[in-house]
């Protein structure tokens, strides 16, 4: 009791007068106790009271799902209590911790302070502990612990392995009781039940979570266990759930060939009893979009757009930005991305850029348009009844921006909007909303809203506009009559109003009632014109039966020539489509990777350098006198002064007579001269570039045009710089994909009929070059002896029945000296095709004798289905005899043996028969015009009935793409070497990274933001300098023989290869020429390929000042004397000589020059070599 009498206490101990002297529970440790299992309770307090005689002792009562459990206990002393050894339970299966509250009572009914709230914890090792990990990773506070052998989470007593307190808490792997504290406990059998996201880009980046059990206990356990395949996947650790969840990084995956790979997690180990895979394979996408609807919208943004696209929703993160500030995401699925546009910073087109985890999608032909904002001049009419619904027509500017405008009004409480139909930027259409709900009334003559404006996106200065409207009253109708029904007679007027806006009204319903029938007049009037009627009818029915029985015939005659055209161009689809599908097989088996004959780098360089000319002097020996030789030698101190170099190039580029070719020239000489000293020539070319920069961008020229022509020295020179530094590239690594898709195109052209007159082919990438008719002919293997070696076996080789006899000498030449240098094997030429019958039976095939058909003008050159040869026939190829005789006439062959049967008994050898063969040159003032499979397409000899029986020749243009289809892997193999960082076990030179920093730098100290501007002064730096000269020109790399149609078809190639380093959008339509239709699918591919380039190469750690020069002085020391520097000198002196006074006055204005005393050496070299001469 509390009272102010300490007397009323019964005894001294009893009171208590301050809150500290109360008797209460103090906190300890927690108290856990595990369901069913006996356990005494001890806890702390302070100030419990003895128990008096005839007091009831202490007692701790237990509220246990709404039942009260009361268990006796001891009092130890005033600061402790025991609550007895009880068993303590709980319903429920699923519930692994159960707060119990505790309070403690004393003689029966004074409880105890328990001012810390403290509570007693009843759990169950089982309840939602189904697995190890599960079990583990609990409360280490609890008892629980997994028994290995039973497979259950328990106490340690009962477990049947493990219960014995003797044996230590973990025992050997595979038996016993484990427990969270033995800090090396680990669950066997980890198990993934999910994984998302279950797609993700090549580059990486992507957050990977996996959801399972027995997933490791702590973070450690898996840190360097998580694998896609081959892929590493780095968790992280603010991630993870022991035993439950990982989410790791993925790393990049570009290097990996993979598509689709499990997911591995080891923990600890990478042994089967520690190793968990995922039941679903992560799959690599390449993510991409092609579009992006709208396309415009208000610079205020707000638009929602769709970007459509294929693999959208890969990765686990994707943000999209238009232009510099991101879109606001909205969702995505695996075809479109929705995001609302920011607002933009100027009007006009600008990039979309979509990132989904490390990979970063560009589409250079995917721009959003930002147009200036829509305004609102006008709304007619002005007004509108309360209800809406009014026909609104609404003018401003560039309406047509906005996907889903609505206008808006409000007044008093009442706010409304509806939706407009857009017409042009102009015009747009809406229904008048509704404010007829608003608390305020209406006037006669008109009430202007509260506010009056339309939604559209973010544009907020049309949300409330300054244009005057009127609401007015509903319109008031009344019924048609009382009833609700009113009766008619015909011709009585009558004006029903059914809606009026958005009010409507129904007055009632109408009868209307006939009050006679028709008169007979009437009735025999309708009658005589319903017969004329029908007579016309009649009439016109039989002259249009006459007339399509006409058409009919007509139509039949043009439905037969149809059929046989279709026929004849399903005919040449499938046999198209029949060659794609067995040539690409057969080419990659046959093009076994013969030899691949490279030039030496000596005569590389010379065909870059100086192409067609094979004899220059820098290659020769120089004999000088000896003051020649000494001024030579001080000029050539001269040319490695850096000013003076600069200075004379300047000069030169100054003259109007230094012409185009001179640039070229000079920039090739200088090289060659400088090829040992390529650390100065590179630190000129630096100079010399950037001058040229500064230049173009001082005469406003457009920044892309800069490197894209040859006009200056500096241009040309930064070519024949890649020229030699790349040639080891060329070799180990671009070479070879090159030299194949040469091989390729070669070979897959030969596969067909190649015309020898205009090289046109059946097989062809070049529309010009392709022949449009159908040609007929056979595939006839042939045996070759062996020229070397005529005892050696025959070489078997394919030819075409339409061959001509100098097509046949080639590519049996090419099969006899397979992998040889085309420089050290017998020319076609210089060799006569003999066809052998027999061991006396022996003739000279050539392309003209006597046998040479002639019609009028036109002799066709002779082929092998000319002279009849059969399949399996034994052919060689024999030194030409220039008495050589032909005996074969327009007859068979056999024919011809018969003709000449004494002729060849009497032959002591194949060289007498030969003898007797002359050969017959055409003769060239007579006017004859050769031909081979086509005659000329404009001579006049064509008949019309020859062209008429001909299929129109555009269906040839099918041939096209099955020869696309058939290259298709060379192609690309070529473009992703040339456009890959790291490919075929070769880095990227060092080179390529060092001109494409020098071209930032550039660009940074121009302040050039402009991406498509730094991407193209890249492209026009290497791709369109170097590579595709190489590409072209695959001769200037290998000691081959390029022919006119396989020059064309590079020239498809090369021409492909340009446009997909091009950031300009290429808008294609039917009257495109066709080179272009031909790659216009794959051009977006490779462009990705070209950006992802660049970008790698910018994304490489730079090249250091050192490692550049060593490099520089490895390549001089490797050439240095590769070239004779006396003639390349002697060569540049002669413009010395050209313009000298020019040079010796630009040399005495400029000051440092003066400094350096250059003109006066120069003086010295000119009067040294004036005297040699």
């Amino acid at each position: 009791m509390c009272t102010q009498d300490a007397s009323d206490c019964s005894f001294q101990e009893g009171r208590v007068n301050t809150s500290e002297e109360c008797p209460q529970i103090l906190p300890s440790t927690q108290i856990y106790i595990p369901a069913g299992v006996m356990r005494p309770i001890t806890l702390l307090a302070q100030n419990l009271p003895q128990p008096q005689s005839g007091q009831r002792n202490y007692e701790c009562i237990f509220h246990i799902q709404g039942n009260t459990h009361s268990v006796p206990a001891l009092r130890f002393n005033s600061s402790s209590i025991q609550c007895q050894k009880t068993s303590y339970d709980y319903e429920g299966g699923d519930i692994s911790d159960l707060p119990v509250d505790l309070s403690v009572v004393w003689n029966g009914n004074f409880v105890i302070d328990n001012p810390f709230n403290i509570q007693a914890h009843l759990y169950k090792c089982r309840a939602l502990r189904d697995s190890c990990g599960m079990c583990l990773k609990a409360d280490p506070r609890f008892e629980c612990g997994w028994c290995v052998q039973d497979r259950k989470c328990s106490l340690r007593q009962e477990c049947t392995g493990g219960g014995n307190s003797h044996l230590p808490l973990q025992l050997a792997e595979g038996g016993g009781w484990m427990h969270a504290t033995s800090g090396n406990s680990r669950c066997t059998h980890p198990k993934i039940t999910k994984l998302f996201p279950e797609t993700g880009p090549r580059q990486g980046g992507t957050r990977v979570t996996i959801l399972g059990e027995n997933l490791g206990l702590q973070f450690r356990d898996i840190q360097m266990g998580v694998r896609l395949g081959k892929v590493p996947c780095v968790p992280l650790e603010e991630e993870y759930v022991s035993a439950e969840r990982i989410v790791c990084l993925l790393n990049d995956a570009t290097g990996y060939r993979v598509q689709e790979a499990q997911v591995e997690v080891c923990v600890r180990d990478c042994v089967n009893d520690y190793r968990a895979l995922s039941p679903r394979p992560f799959t690599f996408v390449t993510p991409y979009f092609t579009r992006i609807q709208p396309s415009q919208g208000p610079i205020s943004g707000g638009t929602r757009v769709t970007i459509e696209g294929s693999y959208l929703n890969a990765g686990s993160y994707v943000s999209v930005s238009i232009g510099p500030l991101p879109c606001y995401f909205k969702k995505r699925n695996a075809r479109e991305i929705v995001c609302v546009t920011p607002a933009g910073l100027a009007p006009g087109s600008t990039s979309v850029l979509v990132d989904i985890d490390d990979a970063e999608l560009r589409n250079p032909e995917v721009k959003f348009n930002y147009t200036e904002d829509p305004t609102v001049l006008r709304i007619e009419p002005d007004w509108s009844i309360a209800s809406g619904g009014t026909l609104l027509t609404v003018s401003g500017t560039n309406l047509a921006t906005i996907r889903e405008p609505k206008i808006r009004a409000k007044y008093g409480q009442a706010e409304s909007f509806h939706n407009c139909t857009v017409y042009n930027n102009s015009v747009m259409v809406c229904l008048a909303p509704s404010v007829a709900d608003s608390e305020l009334g209406f006037s006669e003559t008109g009430t202007g809203p509260d506010e009056i404006g339309f939604y559209m996106d973010n544009v907020n200065a049309l949300v409330v506009v300054n244009e005057t409207f009127s609401y007015y009253p509903d319109p008031v109708f009344e019924p048609l009559s009382p009833s609700g029904v009113l009766e008619l007679k015909p011709t009585s007027p009558l004006i029903l109003k059914i809606r009026a806006g958005g009010f409507e009204y129904s007055p009632g319903t109408l009868h209307i009632y006939s009050d006679s029938l028709l008169t007979l007049p009437a009735i025999i009037g309708i009658g005589g014109g319903g017969g004329l009627l029908l007579l016309v009818i009649i009439a016109v029915l039989i002259a249009y039966k006459r007339k399509s029985r006409d058409a009919d015939r007509t139509l039949k005659r043009l439905q037969l020539q149809m059929d046989n055209l279709e026929s004849r161009v399903a005919l040449e689809c499938k046999e198209a489509f029949a060659e794609l599908q067995t040539d690409i097989h057969e080419l990659t088996q046959e093009l076994d990777g013969a030899g691949i004959p490279f030039l030496d780098y000596r005569t590389y360089a010379m065909r870059v350098l100086f192409p067609g000319i094979e004899d220059h002097p820098v290659l020769k020996e120089m004999e000088v006198q000896a003051n020649v030789e000494k001024a030579l030698t001080l000029f050539g101190q001269l040319l490695t002064k850096k000013h003076f170099l600069l200075t004379f190039i300047r000069t030169l580029e100054a003259q109007r007579s230094f012409s185009m070719r001179d640039r070229g020239n000079v920039a090739s000489l200088i090289m060659t001269a400088l090829q040992g000293e390529m650390e100065y020539a590179t630190g000129v070319l630096k100079q010399l570039l950037s001058d040229l920069i500064d230049r173009n961008l001082e005469s406003k020229n457009h920044p892309k045009l800069l490197l894209r022509r040859t006009e200056s020295v500096a241009e040309k020179m930064l070519t024949n710089w890649f020229t030699f530094l790349l040639y080891k590239f060329l070799k180990e690594c671009a070479g070879e994909p090159l030299f194949m898709l040469y091989c390729a195109i070669k070979q897959q052209m030969e596969k067909g009929p190649i015309d020898a007159i205009t090289g046109e082919a059946r097989y062809s990438l070049s529309e010009d070059k392709l022949i449009r008719q159908q040609i007929d002919y056979k595939t006839l293997t042939l045996h070759c002896v062996n020229p070397e070696n005529e005892n050696a076996p025959e070489v078997t080789v394919k030819c075409l029945n339409c061959d001509t006899i100098t097509q046949v000498k080639e590519k049996l030449l090419d099969a006899v000296y397979k992998g040889s240098p085309y420089s050290q094997r017998p020319k076609a030429s210089d060799m006569d095709l003999e066809w052998r019958q027999g061991r006396m039976a022996r003739i000279i095939l050539q392309d003209e004798d006597v046998t040479t058909k002639i019609d009028n003008d036109w002799k066709r050159l002779n082929t092998l289905a000319h002279y009849q040869v059969t399949d399996g026939s034994v052919i060689a190829l024999v030194p030409k005899q220039n008495s050589a005789y032909n005996i074969s006439n327009s007859s068979t062959f056999t024919k011809s043996l018969s003709r000449y049967e004494s002729m060849l008994r009497t032959a002591s050898s194949p060289d007498s028969l030969r003898s007797r063969t002359p050969m017959i040159t055409p003769d060239l003032e007579s006017g004859t015009k050769l031909w081979h499979l086509v005659k000329n397409h404009d001579h006049s000899d064509q008949r019309e009935g020859d062209r008429g029986s001909k299929m129109v020749s555009e269906i040839y243009l099918t041939r096209l793409l099955a020869t696309k289809g058939t290259l298709q892997k060379f192609v690309d193999d070529l473009f992703e070497t040339i456009f890959s960082t790291a490919h075929r076990g070769s880095a990227l030179p060092l080179a390529i990274k060092y001109m494409f920093d020098f071209l930032d730098e550039q660009a940074d100290k121009h302040s050039i933001t402009d991406y498509d501007v730094r991407h193209t002064w890249k492209s026009n730096c290497l791709p369109l300098r170097f590579w595709v000269n190489v590409i072209k020109n695959p001769q200037f790399v290998f000691d081959i023989h390029k022919n006119s149609i396989t020059d064309a078809c590079l020239s498809v190639v090369a021409q492909t290869f340009m446009d997909s380093c091009s950031t300009s959008e290429h808008k294609l339509g039917k009257d495109s020429p066709s080179n272009k239709l031909l790659y216009a699918k794959d051009i977006p591919n490779y462009k990705n390929w070209v950006e992802r380039y660049y970008s790698d190469i910018s994304r490489m750690p730079a090249i250091s000042d050192q490692d550049m020069s060593a490099y520089l002085a490895e390549q001089s020391r490797l050439h240095l004397s590769q070239f004779n520097s006396m003639s390349a000198l002697h060569e540049i002196y002669s413009y010395i000589i050209k313009y000298k006074d020019e040079i010796l006055s630009a040399l005495q204005k400029d000051e440092q020059s003066r400094r350096q005393r250059l003109r006066g050496k120069l003086e010295q070299v000119i009067d040294t070599m004036a005297l040699a001469s």
